[in-house]
């Protein structure tokens, strides 16, 4: 049993995020700018945010011509067109938040390559089209000599640059947000597991696990944001099929004389890679075997790390020698068959918020502005 003031001061507030990565941080955030002197109460199950938000490749992208072009044959033009709209309006709302920060955001551009001829390479003005109402006209170029420019291999037979895309350090990203939660009055618990949520008539009980033993947080409103992990905790009959996918990441030793800039795509944006530093972090792959990175599981397997590794030294950095491979992770996406955000709530007190399929430092400032807003 606790104290009351446990209760009162750690275990209640009048809204309490499952997940503290982007999407969730970035919630709490948005409805405490709209409500001062409300209470928000985070709950995230690791130390820090383990899921995509800290292990994913730091791309502040909203898609490359082979993957909008892709989004327009699954949801039509104009769809696809405000799905870039959302991602790119994200991105401006989180740099706008982070002002002032160290993010580590470097606006050295992005790039597309192909090995090898694909139809999307014929669709860079369609896409443009879809577009120019966002980004302004050409917001993709065929640059193809860039790739002998970046050391990239004489595989590689197109290059599509945009200016329009950046990297940043994913994990100062989440330490800033954390930082202006915490300036704003929000809680966060780590290590703070939830099991269960009881949407009652007034209002909504938790269970977590915690090292100490299970305790329950109550609140007027619960959002969900726990990505892969939402099926875990809301009725799969009120929410569209989620699914996780794992992204497998390696980062190589320093190179000398490294020439790559800016930020990569490949294969239909399943690959991708960047220069880090004086390094390349390269990632990606898992649509070599789906069903089995369809996992949240954060071992990496040798399928996919070979695979990443043959690409790095065959197409990205042919021309060193002894590249060697300093660190691997693996991260948690999630994904919806149509692609799109899904903001609703599907209880008197609970309030889903997910829908970034892989791009949740561009989607996450619009989900949550989304989320915030349905909050009492």
């Amino acid at each position: 049993m606790h104290s009351i003031w446990e209760q009162s001061s750690w275990l209640e507030a009048d809204v309490v995020v499952i997940g503290g990565g982007l999407v969730g941080i970035s919630t709490a955030i948005e409805f405490l700018e709209h409500n001062i002197g409300k209470t928000v109460l985070v709950l995230e199950r690791g130390l820090v945010p383990t899921g995509a938000s800290t292990r994913n490749a730091g791309f502040a992208c909203f898609g490359s011509v082979s993957e909008i072009a892709s989004d327009i044959d699954l949801i039509g033009t104009d769809a696809a067109c405000e799905l870039v709209r959302q991602r790119v309006e994200g991105l401006a709302r989180l740099r706008s938040r982070c002002k002032g920060a160290d993010i580590g955001f470097v606006d050295d551009g992005g790039h597309e390559i192909y090995l090898h001829e694909h139809p999307a390479i014929r669709r860079i003005e369609e896409v443009n089209n879809c577009i120019e109402s966002i980004l302004g006209p050409a917001a993709f170029v065929e640059r193809t000599p860039l790739a002998m420019q970046y050391g990239l291999s004489d595989k590689v037979a197109t290059l599509i640059r945009t200016p329009h895309e950046a990297t940043i350090d994913s994990g100062k990203l989440v330490r800033t947000l954390w930082g202006i939660a915490a300036q704003l009055g929000v809680r966060i618990l780590t290590g703070a597991e939830v099991l269960h949520i009881d949407d009652h008539a007034d209002g909504a009980q938790i269970t977590v696990r915690t090292l100490s033993g299970d305790v329950r947080v109550t609140t007027n409103d619960v959002v969900v944001a726990a990505n892969a992990w939402i099926p875990n905790l809301v009725s799969r009959d009120l929410i569209p099929e989620i699914l996780p996918g794992r992204g497998q990441v390696l980062v190589t030793k320093p190179l000398r004389n490294l020439r790559i800039r800016g930020s990569f795509h490949y294969d239909e944006g399943y690959y991708y890679f960047r220069r880090l530093g004086e390094r390349v972090l390269l990632g990606g792959g898992r649509n070599i075997d789906f069903t089995t990175e369809q996992t949240t599981s954060h071992e990496t397997t040798t399928t996919i790390q070979d695979a990443l590794e043959d690409l790095l030294r065959t197409v990205i950095v042919p021309h060193h020698d002894n590249v060697e491979i300093e660190h691997r992770w693996a991260g948690t996406m999630a994904f919806t068959s149509n692609k799109q955000p899904f903001v609703q709530r599907v209880h008197p007190h609970t309030v889903v918020a997910f829908g970034c399929n892989g791009m949740g430092v561009a989607l996450s400032s619009t989900i949550a502005t989304s989320a915030a807003a349905i909050l009492r």
